[in-house]
């Protein structure tokens, strides 16, 4: 219900620390060292019969350089601000049933009295939190991206279990 404005845009925030990383790895690019080529025959004549005696040289294997993937705790801490995105929305429905006791502070009235669009803005904070960790790690800023994704899931745990605990407070409807 109440959320702190920074907390919904850390995802978008974390972004915007990365911005030199395209840079720096040019710059690195550009330094790096060229291959030893170490050969008698003539350019052209690299791999010709002539000059390896009929023998063709075998190239060693290029190793592939692997995408960085998920792990496990970083599924489990994208699942676990998932969650709180449904329990969210499930508490906001729940107070917006009770409207002489609570109201909505942080987003509009017309989003959160709308169902579906309601529904649908908790899913695509969920989907644009996920791109963002995932191009966290694929531009290999696992730990800014597990770090950001550390204090929106305390912050999120901390308002939600405060939602919860003050719908518990509230009266019986008579």
């Amino acid at each position: 219900m109440k959320l702190p404005f920074a907390v919904l845009f850390l995802p978008v925030l974390s972004l915007a620390c990365i911005a030199t990383c395209s840079a720096q790895q040019t710059a690195m690019l550009a330094n790096a060292p060229l291959p030893n080529v170490a050969s008698d025959a003539q350019p052209g004549e690299a791999f010709s019969s002539s000059a390896m005696g009929g023998v063709y040289p075998v190239r060693a294997p290029q190793a592939e350089e692997k995408k960085p993937g998920l792990h496990i705790l970083d599924w489990s801490m994208l699942g676990a601000a998932a969650t709180l995105r449904v329990l969210d929305y499930t508490s906001t429905e729940k107070a917006l049933t009770e409207p002489q006791y609570y109201h909505e502070a942080e987003l509009p009235n017309g989003l959160v009295k709308n169902k579906p669009a309601f529904a649908a803005f908790e899913a695509g904070t969920v989907a644009v939190n996920y791109g963002a960790y995932r191009f966290l790690v694929r531009h290999n800023r696992r730990s800014l991206a597990r770090a950001a994704q550390f204090v929106y899931v305390g912050a999120m745990t901390f308002q939600i279990a405060h939602n919860y605990q003050t719908l518990g407070q509230t009266p019986p409807v008579q």
